[in-house]
This record gives C-alpha cells, structure tokens and sequence, in this order.
C-alpha cells in the first residue's frame, strides 16, 4: 500500500495511479516482441513485468488480492520461454481519468468515496461516477472494491 496524504487532492491521484496501473503494465508489451497462439496475437511483457507474481505485485501497490487477480486475467496473458505475453487488441474507449471525487464516509480503517472518471484530463467527456472502497492503515491505502466492474474490461468477471 503507498503512502498517501488523505487529502482530496492526495486520494485524487491515488486514484489515478491506480486506475493507470493496468495500463502501466498492458501498454509496456513489446509491440516487436509478437507471438500468435490459436490465431490470436501477443506481445511480449517487459522483465519486470515478466511473471504472473511480478504483475500481481505491482497491481498490490494499489488493488487488494481479489481486484488484483481479476485485473491480471483481463490482460489475457500467455507464458512462453518463462516469460509472459499479453494479448494484442484495444480495449475501446475506458474513462480513467479522476477528475472530481467526493468522499462518502471516513471511519479507522476505511473510505469510501466516488470518482467522476473522465477519458480527457481537462474536459468531462464520456464521464462515469464509480465509488470505491479503500482501506486504510495509517498513511497506507488499498482499493479492495470498485464499482461498474463489469463495464470496464480491466475489471469484468473472469471465467
């Protein structure tokens, strides 16, 4: 969990390091680096992307356990030669953005607040309000759910 000030301004790009952090990894395959298995394409994961606990751990600085392994099968991966591809294709058009965000209630060890995600950093266009939840340890946060997962490919339920 990163240390972050739980303010507006401090939970806002909490928010969005963590709503990237998929993209992080997804958009860091070689687009050089190609394989095809049963007719689909996949590029190659960077090393420190290169296995399925290094991509895990990376999304655990941000999402708990469950939100983590269900954004890892959203990248559709493939393992060959010990390293990890991930499927090639676009996602469609995915607001992530945190423009606004609200805080609905703070207790010890929890917030729960709602975003208005955007796709343009300076306009509200194709906006969703998602609410989250994050617990909290002292300074530390981790998203342990997110909602309108099912509308959003990097979240949606895996088989």
């Amino acid at each position: 969990m990163p240390r972050i000030a739980q303010t507006t301004s401090g939970l806002k790009a909490f928010i969005a390091a963590a709503e990237m952090a998929w993209f992080d990894v997804y958009d860091s395959a070689d687009e050089f680096r190609v394989i095809t298995v049963g007719g689909a394409e996949y590029k190659r994961l960077p090393l420190k992307f290169s296995t399925r606990a290094k991509v895990i751990a990376y999304f655990r600085k941000y999402w708990g356990t469950a939100m983590s392994n269900r954004m890892f099968c959203n990248l559709q991966t493939v393992t060959r030669n010990n390293r990890l591809y991930v499927i090639v294709g676009d996602t469609g058009t995915i607001p992530f953005i945190p423009r606004r965000i609200t805080v609905r209630s703070r207790t010890a060890s929890r917030i729960r607040l709602t975003a208005v995600l955007s796709i343009d950093e300076a306009a509200d266009e194709d906006i969703e309000r998602v609410r989250y939840l994050i617990a909290k340890s002292g300074e530390r946060l981790v998203i342990l759910n997110r909602d309108k997962k099912n509308t959003d490919p990097r979240y949606s339920s895996c088989p």
